[in-house]
């Protein structure tokens, strides 16, 4: 009986321990969220990487026709990518591709205008905790 008591009072000290100790490794993880804004990704794929789009209709005072209505992609934004709701390692693969000069199409030279930056200030696990926030966004 003594055994099977020490037993479980040893198991829940572990436990104990481990969940005390949880939390700390979770705030060691980078936040994709802050890093998406930090690394300026926020100005030409938008606040949730949703692209650049309107906020509201518009309409033309003489004619009541629309000028634009809500979710329409602002001028000079339109051939920037959505990147929100897209899969982890793909938008991960994509980053590292664009960055090592592999994949040159498209708007990427815009993005190697920021690489030094990018090189500078973050590190691999950076760019993955971005690719993982992108992912989840909805």
């Amino acid at each position: 009986m003594k055994k099977s008591t020490y037993l479980i009072t040893s198991l829940l000290g572990i436990l104990a321990m481990i969940s005390v100790a949880a939390p700390s490794f979770a705030a060691d993880a980078p936040d994709g969220k802050a890093l998406y804004v930090k690394l300026t990704c926020i100005g030409c794929h938008g606040p949730e990487g949703k692209g650049m789009v309107r906020k509201r209709d518009r309409k033309d005072k003489k004619t009541g026709e629309y000028k634009y209505r809500k979710g329409d992609p602002m001028p000079g934004f339109e051939a920037y990518p959505k990147l929100a709701g897209q899969n982890e390692v793909y938008l991960y693969n994509q980053m590292q591709d664009i960055f090592s000069g592999k994949r040159s199409n498209g708007l990427s030279a815009a993005m190697l205008g920021i690489k030094t930056f990018i090189d500078s200030t973050a590190s691999d696990e950076d760019l993955r905790a971005v690719a993982k926030y992108l992912s989840q966004v909805r």
